[in-house]
Parts: structure tokens; C-alpha cells; sequence
């Protein structure tokens, strides 16, 4: 019996071992394949980027600064990162892009540890497979911005208080101390939401299972408070010292309060705007949803299955619904912000395959959940394919609104057809065949981001290159000193690519822009202006300017 038990010890420890190298070595391939094959999207690829290298320019490691200036919008943690990879990699797009990369894999296996501990096994394999293979998981791991290492970061902060609140004694405290610490790194990523998220997670969490009192007196630990201070204090002491109300007015009352409060650059939206996010962001694992947020509704009620278990479902609601109900109240929406709440979809939805038949257990769900999620399945599946199919035969009607970007591209027949009928496929059979559903969708979102990798080029090709193209040649015709001149136009990569400061015009000032032309050209400076082909016609007659070349929506000017 004791061989026996050994054995069966030793072929579990085989089974997870395996797991997590599958997991490792697939979210590594989603998340790296071609990583650095195009150049960086604007605009907030190029504004990260451009931010860091001018302090690794200047060695300044504290403040963050962009095109010169001093750039409040977050805190530092991403900018340090990039400079390591720089050092490492070179300015290229995969060191911009590793990190977030990096994260995903962590993310990935954070989430199948998880599943493990709190949920046990098959969950441990659906649960990470339904995070790396959404959509917007897919799109931030393979972007150079913050949310997906600011999602590691507060992951391990909830899990570690999670760990915390199992644990007794010595044990509870060094986790709680580990939960502070990560909200802290958290917060040196984005600011104030590192630590707002884990505490409404874990706070609604415990406030659902009525044991809020209990908990927050083992979380609220002299030590986590003091590790918190430590780790994030300085950096926010060092920046006020040295930028003071310039920095508390950017970071603090602009990009924190004022992101709820008031629309910042543009992202606002409806009251709904998260809904369709959800549903596109998290396809096709939505299909799962209704019988996982039923199935953990009851399982809490009844009072089923162990403490521990009970608390990680508790909190994996409270995380999505804290998430989903402030960001849909904020002012400022961008989808991004609903990924922070992916990671307790993923665990809802892996927990839900695993009951099932494809899983361990035995699907005792309702029948309206489940005829639910195959219409959200459907509902979205379906439409995506026609859209992707329909794409060749309405995208010369789609051509004129892209302000010149898409003339003289031809449609894409063949790509836009192949992906559709994946699509298709893929949705029909995953909503028709139970047995396999998880397998399938899986396999199609797996082909469908590796596709999407392989034709990335071909799209910053058309969408970004040509700016590209002319802030390079800018800094080529341009001394070290001279700046580029943007007319019209909001793209911080040119910042980046030209490696230069750049004087940026609205389109009603064209005026002023005259004025500055004139002034460079009797002090004996070269003159280069970037701006969009629809903008040629009104500058194009100012004196002194001459019209070099327009490709791709995109205008260069130089001095004539």
C-alpha cells in the first residue's frame, strides 16, 4: 500500500510537471512567435518606448520624460524594464515587446497553479488554456504597454492573499507580507489600481462569504504595510521631490481621478462599453460563462466543497464584478482595462470544463445556462466569420474612410476567407460537438493567433510603415538638434523612429506653422514636416515648403 501511494505520488507529480512545461512551452510560442516582426504601433508602443530611451539617454532612472518632457501618465516599474532590455536586446520592438511577453507566460502559469491548489485537476490545464488563448490576452502579451505585466503583478498579490487567508500563524504572515509586496510592484506599473484591484478582489470576496472582519485583520499585517512602503515609497518620494506639483497634478489628478472623472485622450464610451469587450475579448471561452457564474453562485450558496475552494470562487466573482462595474462607471474607457479581471474568468471558466465531460466530473448544469453560453458562442462566432468572409467584397467602401491609409491595397481575399471559415468551423463544431468542445476551441483560437502573428508585417506594412519611413528619413535630413515638425497629427513614433524632439501643430494652426517654417529658414535650419495626405492641400502652398512624398495616408514636406 505504501508503494502504491508512493507511486500514484510520483505519477501526479509526472502528471503536473508535464502540464506546466506544456503550458510553458505554449503560451511561450503564442506569446513570442514573431514578437518583434513589426515596428511599434502607435500610440502607446512608441510613447513607452520613446519615454525610456530618453532616460536611458540621459542615465536618469527616476524621471520619465517624452519628446522632453516630463511624462506623468505612470509610474516607472515599465520604463526600468524596457531600459534592461535595451541593454540586452537593442532599441528593437522585441525589447519593448519582451516584458509583456514574459508576463503572459507568468500570467499563464500563475493561473495553472491557481486551478490547482484551490481547484484541482483537469482544472489546472483548462483554466490557463482558456487566459492564453483569449483574444485580448493574446493582444496584450504581444504589445509593449503595462497591462499585462500590471495583471501578473496583481495576480500574485490576490493570490498570495488568498494563501494567506488558509494559512495560519508564521505561514499566514509571510504571504500577507508577499501580497503587499506584489500590490506594491503593482503600483510602481500603473499607479494606485495595482493595489485597488486585489483589495476589492479580496475584499469582495470576503464580504460574500461573511468573513470580512476576520480577514482583513490577517491580511492588515505591520509587515505587508511596511513591505509596501518600502518597495513602493522611495521611487514616489524621489519623483515629488524632484517634479513636485507638476507630478501630482499629471499623475494624480489627470491619469488616476481625472481618468474616472473626465474623458482623458479621447477614450470615453457608453455605459455598456465593456459588454462587447467581454464578449469579443474573452471568445470563445464566453461560452462557458453563464453555466460558471451559475455553478459557482450555487456551489457558494450551498456551502459546497472545502473553505479554501469556496474562497477562491468568492473572490474570482468579486474580481470580474468590482472590475466590470468600476471601469464601466469611469469616464475613460479603453478595453485594456477589463483584462484585469481575465485571469478570474479563466479560473470561473476552467473550473466549469473541468465539471463537465471533456473534464473529470459530471455536467449537472441547467439547461438555460448551457443553451446561454452556445448562443454567446454562436452569437459572436458566427457574425465574426461573416465579417471576415464579407471583408474583400465591402472593404472598397471601407477604403475612403481610412484617410488614405488603405489606397492601393488590394483586398485581402484569400486571408480574410481562410481565417472566416476557421472561424466557422471552429464555432459551429465546438457548439455541436460537447464531447470535444474544449479541445476544439482551443485548437481554433490557437491557429487563429499564430495566423494572426504571421500576418502582422503585412498590416503594420500598410497601417504604420510609411510614418515610419519618413520620421527615419526626417532624422536623416534633420542635424542633431533640428526638430520634426507634425502637422495635424498625434503619432509618437515618429518621436521614436526620428530619436529626436518634435513640434506638433494642430490642423487650425496653420498659421503658427508658417511662422515657424519662416523662422528656420532664416536661421539657415533644415525643415521637415510630417502630416496626413488629407492635410497636403492646405500647407502645401506655404512659402518655403515643398512636397517630397505621400504614401499610405501619410505627407513629407521639406524646405524648398
Amino acid at each position: 500500500m505504501r508503494m502504491q501511494g508512493t507511486n500514484n505520488r510520483l505519477a501526479t507529480r509526472h502528471r503536473d510537471l508535464m502540464v506546466a512545461l506544456a503550458l510553458c512551452c505554449l503560451a511561450g510560442t503564442l506569446f513570442f512567435f514573431r514578437l518583434g516582426a513589426t515596428g511599434l504601433f502607435d500610440a502607446d508602443e512608441p510613447a513607452y518606448a520613446e519615454a525610456a530611451r530618453e532616460m536611458l539617454v540621459r542615465a536618469d532612472w527616476v524621471t520619465p520624460t517624452f519628446n522632453g518632457q516630463l511624462r506623468p501618465d505612470k509610474p516607472i516599474l515599465f520604463y526600468w524594464l524596457l531600459i534592461t532590455s535595451y541593454r540586452v536586446f537593442g532599441m528593437t520592438p522585441f525589447a519593448v515587446r519582451c516584458w509583456s511577453a514574459l508576463a503572459g507566460v507568468g500570467l499563464t502559469l500563475l493561473v495553472c497553479a491557481a486551478a490547482r491548489r484551490w481547484l484541482g485537476r483537469p482544472a489546472d490545464l483548462w483554466a490557463p488554456l482558456a487566459f492564453v488563448t483569449a483574444p485580448l490576452a493574446a493582444l496584450l502579451g504581444r504589445a509593449g504597454v503595462t497591462d499585462m505585466v500590471l495583471t501578473f503583478w496583481m495576480c500574485c498579490s490576490v493570490f498570495a492573499g488568498l494563501s494567506a487567508l488558509d494559512e495560519r500563524s508564521v505561514a499566514s504572515r509571510r504571504w500577507a507580507a508577499a501580497a503587499w509586496a506584489a500590490a506594491a510592484v503593482a503600483s510602481l506599473t500603473k499607479g494606485p489600481v495595482g493595489l485597488l484591484v486585489p483589495a476589492m478582489a479580496l475584499g469582495g470576496g470576503l464580504l460574500i462569504r461573511g468573513e470580512f472582519r476576520q480577514g482583513v485583520q490577517r491580511l492588515f499585517r505591520w509587515e505587508g504595510l511596511a513591505a509596501f512602503a518600502m518597495i513602493a515609497g522611495p521611487w514616489y518620494a524621489l519623483i515629488l521631490a524632484r517634479s513636485g506639483w507638476d507630478f501630482v497634478q499629471g499623475f494624480v489628478f489627470k491619469h488616476n481621478i481625472g481618468r474616472f472623472t473626465g474623458v482623458v485622450s479621447g477614450h470615453s464610451g457608453p455605459l455598456w462599453f465593456y459588454v462587447p469587450v467581454l464578449l469579443i475579448g474573452f471568445f470563445p471561452w464566453i461560452g462557458y460563462l453563464p453555466v460558471a457564474f451559475r455553478s459557482a453562485g450555487t456551489f457558494l450558496k450551498r456551502g459546497e466543497g472545502s473553505a479554501p475552494q469556496q474562497r477562491l470562487l468568492a473572490t474570482c466573482l468579486a474580481w470580474f464584478v468590482s472590475v466590470f462595474v468600476f471601469f464601466s462607471l469611469a469616464a475613460t474607457k479603453l478595453p485594456s482595462y477589463l483584462f484585469l479581471a481575465f485571469p478570474a474568468l479563466a479560473l470561473l471558466a476552467g473550473r466549469t470544463i473541468a465539471m463537465t465531460k471533456e473534464g473529470s466530473g459530471d455536467d449537472t448544469s441547467p439547461r438555460w445556462a448551457t443553451r446561454l453560453g452556445n448562443g454567446l458562442l454562436l452569437g459572436i462566432g458566427l457574425p465574426l466569420a461573416a465579417g471576415l468572409c464579407l471583408l474583400p467584397f465591402v472593404f472598397d467602401r471601407i477604403r475612403p474612410l481610412t484617410r488614405g491609409v488603405l489606397d492601393g491595397v488590394p483586398p485581402p481575399t484569400g486571408i480574410a476567407w481562410a481565417i472566416g471559415l476557421l472561424v466557422f468551423i471552429g464555432t459551429v463544431t465546438g457548439a455541436t460537438c460537447l464531447r470535444w468542445r474544449g479541445q476544439i476551441l482551443a485548437a481554433m483560437m490557437i491557429i487563429f493567433i499564430l495566423t494572426a502573428a504571421m500576418i502582422a508585417p503585412q498590416a503594420y506594412a500598410i497601417v504604420q510603415a510609411p510614418l515610419r519611413t519618413y520620421a527615419e528619413t526626417a532624422a536623416r535630413l534633420l542635424g542633431p538638434d533640428d526638430p520634426v515638425i507634425m502637422y495635424g497629427l498625434n503619432a509618437p513614433s515618429v518621436v521614436f523612429y526620428a530619436a529626436r524632439r518634435v513640434v506638433s501643430f494642430g490642423p487650425d494652426d496653420r498659421a503658427e506653422l508658417a511662422d515657424a517654417i519662416a523662422r528656420m529658414r532664416d536661421a539657415q535650419r533644415p525643415v521637415v514636416v510630417i502630416t496626413r495626405a488629407q492635410h497636403v492641400r492646405r500647407i502645401e502652398d506655404l512659402p518655403g515648403l515643398a512636397l517630397r512624398d505621400a504614401h499610405g495616408g501619410y505627407a513629407l514636406f521639406t524646405a524648398d
